[in-house]
């Protein structure tokens, strides 16, 4: 017990001065430092931690989702769709931002710098359903979809479970939020807690710049997707670290401390591994060829060096149809559909069928 005092008075005066008790108190949870490596800074430097093993991938460059004037608004793809903000009186309004900290912001995208400045807009952690849900999350102008498709499938498949609730918390000093924690998981299998405040990327129409949510509008905007991304870009010091693409293995595995396998599309239980993980509820990205392996995406609404969220198998009869989702979510774009055009509404959310899956498509990463 003697060990325990110190520990028992911090808390304590803590207490007493009215914040939290930092999460550096749980046995398996580090504050994020210069020594909380990530699994891609292992990667790319096996020295960080030599004990680690790096679990297999391929990094992809990346296509960051078309300019805002090509965004399909998400009311229009329901008719008559609610308003996710309605009866949302618990949104912080333009009067209580100040109650925030101001934070250290990652370093923007250096040739985004002339088309988006940070600000802190009237919104909320969450809309309507009060949690992250999987088709709320879309990629931004930022050439990270191996980290927003692997984002959705972990929130895919966990449905709502501990990894959800988990990932990012109110930080509270006293009574009132002053900030979000992402809890991500390092390299050695430890969890790092990332403090965030709502400062967000904006371009000149108010519209947040990269990662964002469905169900922002003018006003009222869901921040968590944004804040998971910025905490990842936080991690890693800039956007630009973060946005030259990467692997979706390293990203599955700071969302989850899960490592994956890798798969070729064209292996021959292919279809019996995306089946078991989708059943199963084990996150799973498929990765389409680089730009100069030779395969041809014109008109297939699917793109080269691009990460998608992969969802399951579909049967029908002797069909058998690959389920799958673009990071960037629902667009009206003519010369980049976030689908197949003959899929129906442009959500991002499709099916191929399995031989064409299989030539569009290099590999998947799985949680096994």
């Amino acid at each position: 017990m003697r060990n325990l005092l110190p520990i028992v008075v911090l808390m304590s005066l803590l207490a007493a001065c009215g914040t939290e008790a930092p999460g550096a108190f749980d046995s398996d949870t580090d504050e994020l430092s210069s020594a909380t490596y990530s699994m891609a800074q292992v990667r790319a430097d096996p020295s960080l931690a030599p004990d680690v093993v790096v679990p297999p991938g391929r990094h992809v460059i990346g296509h960051a989702r078309p300019s805002s004037a090509d965004l399909l608004n998400p009311n229009d793809l329901v008719v008559h769709r609610p308003n996710p903000w309605a009866d949302a009186t618990w949104l912080y309004d333009a009067n209580q931002l100040g109650q925030f900290l101001t934070l250290t912001d990652p370093a923007v995208y250096p040739s985004d710098k002339k088309d988006a400045t940070y600000s802190r807009k009237p919104g909320d952690l969450f809309a309507d359903e009060g949690k992250l849900v999987w088709d709320n999350i879309e990629q931004g102008a930022l050439g990270d979809c191996y980290f927003i498709a692997s984002f959705v499938s972990v929130i895919f498949s966990d449905q709502g479970g501990a990894l959800t609730k988990n990932l990012i918390v109110p930080h509270k000093s006293g009574t009132k939020v002053v900030a979000y924690d992402v809890n991500f998981f390092q390299a050695n299998g430890r969890k790092v807690r990332i403090e965030v405040d709502p400062d967000l990327l904006h371009d000149s129409s108010d519209n947040i710049y990269y990662a964002q949510s469905t169900k922002d509008q003018p006003g009222a905007e869901e921040w968590a997707p944004s804040l998971v991304e910025k905490a990842y870009a936080s991690w890693h010091k800039t956007y630009k670290a973060i946005g030259d693409g990467g692997t979706a293995a390293d990203a599955i595995f700071a969302l989850t401390g899960k490592k994956t396998v890798a798969a070729l599309a064209t292996d021959a239980d292919i279809v019996t591994k995306i089946e078991s993980a989708g059943k199963n509820h084990k996150p799973q990205v498929a990765c389409t060829w680089g730009e100069h392996d030779g395969v041809d995406y014109t008109n297939t609404g699917i793109y080269a060096d691009h990460c998608y969220t992969l969802r399951g198998i579909r049967r029908a009869g002797s069909n058998v149809f690959v389920l799958l989702r673009n990071p960037w979510g629902p667009t009206t774009s003519t010369t980049f559909p976030s689908e197949p055009p003959t899929d129906g509404v442009q959500d991002g959310i499709f099916e191929l069928p399995l031989s064409t899956f299989q030539k569009l498509y290099d590999d998947v990463t799985i949680v096994p």
